[in-house]
């Protein structure tokens, strides 16, 4: 297999996670680009240019980071992330973690490329502000086994927040218990590997 990646991306760093939780690092080349600089590698398999993107041994190229994970989970069943009677807590937590990410990168792009006085803008932040709280309240207690794929693309979604917007959204202040999971999880080998470089 061969990944197209990214070492900022949070879409990809969840793909990145499960690759190593599920203990396939070593069966996967990693190709790490800019999809901003419009790589011709990366338009090749993937005409929109977007990381993750994982070529298969059998050369098809899968895209978006939720039908990655779940390809992973289907193809590669052991060991599990997503355990049987889990199932929709999984699938709704890893919708929710990609939605808050997705308001995230939607307010990262408008102050990169656009004006970030809209209204638009506007409704992108406060949307990501009660995405990052609902992500923290999904987390709940913090009192978990060994991580599943919805507990991974909680993590990586708050981390990336973390990461980029820790000045404006200060969700660690009122879910102690929640920054305290968050710390933990990141001592796995899997999020230290993937960590994003220093800011």
């Amino acid at each position: 297999m061969k990944l197209y990646t990214s070492p900022t991306s949070p879409y990809a760093r969840l793909v990145r996670v499960a690759l190593v939780e599920k203990q396939l690092n070593d069966r996967v080349a990693y190709c790490f680009v800019d999809p901003w600089q419009t790589p011709a590698e990366l338009l090749a398999v993937n005409p929109s240019c977007r990381v993750p993107t994982l070529v298969t041994d059998d050369g098809h190229a899968l895209t978006e980071a939720g039908v990655i994970v779940l390809y992973l989970e289907r193809r590669y069943p052991e060991p599990r992330l997503m355990p049987r009677e889990a199932v929709e807590w999984v699938h709704t937590q890893l919708g929710r973690a990609l939605g808050c990410i997705d308001s995230g990168v939607g307010v990262l792009t408008e102050r990169r490329h656009g004006d970030a006085t809209t209204a638009l803008a506007e409704r992108r932040g406060e949307a990501m502000q009660r995405a990052v709280i609902g992500l923290a309240e999904a987390v709940g207690s913090g009192e978990r086994r060994d991580p599943d794929l919805g507990q991974i693309a909680l993590g990586v979604a708050l981390d990336w927040f973390d990461y980029r917007f820790s000045d404006e959204v200060g969700w660690r202040v009122d879910y102690p218990l929640v920054a305290q999971w968050l710390d933990a999880l990141k001592q796995r080998p899997s999020f230290i590997q993937t960590a994003p470089p220093a800011n």
